[in-house]
């Protein structure tokens, strides 16, 4: 069995102004550094013995928070990248609507149906996101092992999971910045432990929340 804490990244600038991030980066806000030092010290006692995360910025920064506690390896990894957004990113979703027709309103109805310039495709954004887990998965069997990415990635891994259709999860379903979802996975089954979990951040000493899983 191989437990994984998957993790969104803390707050980015991009996320407080709205913006399309994609592939496109940009810094923790003071808000988001505070929220990565609020997981840190919530998983400083948490046995973790291998971290991979996103090599984007705002994941990485996230995981550093993380070993500033923990001795342990780390690999910074383009597959577990937010999906590509192509001409969109870096875009307020006004400018989005203004430009391309309404074009976030659409996504808004059906994600997987909307057409953006130069986009990574959702059934190839999917598959990279749930073969690359697996595979970490396997290669770390008896390990507990953390992964820092996106919250499309955890929507896409979820989708995969529960047997749940991708559009209907990234529209209904929320994943708050640094969160956590922990599963136990087996080459036969998937076990979800618990989702979107940011007992961490309501904690008002900014740690010493229990981890029952």
């Amino acid at each position: 069995m191989t437990r994984l804490i998957i993790i969104r990244h803390a707050e980015s600038a991009f996320n407080l102004e709205n913006r399309i991030q994609g592939h496109t980066d940009s810094l923790l806000t003071p808000r988001g550094l505070r929220q990565a030092r609020r997981l840190a010290r919530r998983l400083k006692t948490v046995k973790i013995d291998k971290i991979y995360s996103s090599d984007l910025g705002r994941a990485f920064s996230t995981t550093l928070e993380i070993l500033r506690y923990k001795k342990i390896p780390v690999v910074r990894d383009p597959r577990l990248r937010e999906i590509g957004l192509g001409a969109w990113e870096g875009m307020t979703v006004e400018e989005v609507d203004r430009l391309y027709d309404n074009g976030y309103q659409k996504w808004l109805k059906k994600p997987s149906a909307c057409p953006i310039p130069g986009c990574e495709k959702i059934s190839h954004f999917r598959r990279r996101i749930t073969e690359r887990v697996r595979q970490i998965a396997r290669a770390n069997r008896g390990s507990t092992v953390a992964v820092v990415t996106h919250g499309g990635a955890v929507t896409a891994l979820l989708s995969d999971w529960l047997g749940a259709d991708f559009d209907h999860l990234l529209l209904n379903f929320r994943i708050d910045n640094t969160a956590l979802t922990v599963v136990d996975e087996t080459d036969k089954r998937v076990r979800l432990k618990t989702v979107n979990d940011t007992g961490h951040l309501t904690d008002k000493k900014g740690g010493g929340v229990g981890c029952e899983w």
